[in-house]
């Protein structure tokens, strides 16, 4: 069973809220009290009396009016999908051909395409053991595989096309450390004490382990007005919260930026939005002539089988073609969660490289907004004949070797 206990009490606290009066709370209490005896039925492993509960929680939920219904998933989501997979999972001993429709239930309120996890877990869920080995489930997992098969689907995606016009593009710009704000980051945070005197890797990977434990991760904090390394820290520390991926990534490349590295933040984003996206550094290596995969937010990179580092385009290709890379080993979130390949890597960021996005500027304060600022463009990396109606980019290309050519290149 997926557990939904968050949601939960996300629920709660907007039953609460609601007036008696209010047509919300006489209808969404019961379904709430529904849910709850479920799923406390289910954890128990009284399956029938939490079938039976699940049914009427549906029921319930179904009575809502379009609005409120509309309303209330702009919020939390579409709840019917979470339910109908709890249910099935609840039937799958007992009564697989019902469990098997509440599957697909839950596929078609696209709990699959929702939560970017579900597809690995579906196949993992001990609960679901009964139904996997049924001529029925293959059907199901070929419909979940679209949704939230995240390798299949990038190795579905086009390749690249290098024979596409590139002249009217915008060239990458980075700021010089002699910059006035840029020494200023590198004197308030000691930078070259930080990145140390050994060779060039391993100055590059001392700044993401230090931006790592320097600032935490906190995917939901509302980014700040001044989005500068040196701001961005005293904020933290003067309000003891954390910053989101993108914020982390800002600040490193502006470290980079200090040290005369040249970098960049890149926004790597999932063919369909799904839940999030995720911010990593690109920072280029002259010993090795090429950018590197640096992500602050779980203090990781990405290597081949010979522990050469990787760069962003080259881990999105060997996930396409079968060849090996490989996740540092003390890759983590928050110095709490260890990573794992599997994890990072086969399902979070094979979601998150369908397409990527840079800034054509990269600098100090690149995305803080003050009068006479000039206006950023962003270029997106984008296979062949895809499309979006996103405004993630202004300009796209399909050519990746101009993309991640050598910013030193004439």
């Amino acid at each position: 069973m997926k557990r939904f206990l968050l949601l939960l009490l996300a629920l709660c606290p907007f039953a609460l809220r609601a007036q008696p009066s209010d047509p919300a709370a006489v209808v969404l209490q019961p379904f709430i009290e529904q849910y709850a005896r479920a799923y406390e039925a289910a954890r128990q492993g009284a399956c029938a009396r939490a079938e039976r509960e699940y049914l009427r929680a549906i029921r319930t939920y179904e009575a809502l009016s379009d609005t409120l219904r509309t309303n209330f998933e702009a919020r939390n989501g579409d709840l019917l999908a979470g339910i109908y997979y709890n249910l099935a999972c609840v039937q799958s001993l007992q009564r697989k051909r019902a469990a098997l429709g509440s599957l697909s239930a839950a596929i078609d309120h696209d709990y699959i395409r929702n939560n970017y996890t579900a597809y690995d877990w579906m196949l993992r869920d001990p609960d679901l053991s009964y139904l996997r080995g049924l001529d029925a489930f293959g059907p199901l997992k070929e419909r979940a595989a679209a949704q939230g098969d995240y390798l299949a689907i990038l190795r579905a995606a086009a390749p690249y096309d290098r024979t596409a016009p590139t002249d009217s593009l915008p060239r990458f710009r980075y700021a010089a450390p002699n910059n006035p704000d840029l020494v200023r980051v590198r004197t308030y945070f000691k930078l070259d004490s930080v990145a140390g005197s050994g060779d060039e890797v391993s100055q590059i990977l001392n700044l993401m382990h230090w931006v790592h434990r320097t600032v935490r991760h906190d995917g939901s904090s509302a980014n700040p007005v001044s989005r500068n390394a040196i701001d961005m820290v005293e904020l933290c520390r003067s309000e003891d919260r954390g910053i989101n991926c993108r914020m982390m990534a800002q600040m490193l490349n502006e470290c980079y930026l200090a040290l005369g590295f040249r970098s960049r933040f890149v926004t790597c984003l999932p063919k369909e939005f799904v839940n999030d996206c995720h911010v990593i550094c690109a920072v280029y290596s002259c010993t090795l002539d090429k950018w590197l995969w640096i992500d602050p937010t779980f203090d990781a990179y990405v290597t081949d089988e010979q522990g050469t580092p990787l760069g962003i385009g080259e881990v999105r290709e060997r996930m396409r073609d079968g060849r090996p890379y490989r996740l540092n080993p003390e890759a983590n979130w928050n110095s709490e969660i260890p990573q794992t390949k599997e994890e990072y890597l086969d399902i979070y960021m094979a979601k998150n490289l369908y397409y990527m996005t840079c800034s054509d500027r990269s600098e100090f304060n690149t995305e803080t907004q003050y009068e006479g600022k000039q206006p950023l463009h962003y270029i997106g990396l984008v296979p062949p004949g895809y499309e979006n109606d996103t405004d993630q980019y202004d300009y796209a290309t399909t050519d990746e070797r101009w993309f991640w050519a050598s910013p030193y290149a004439e």
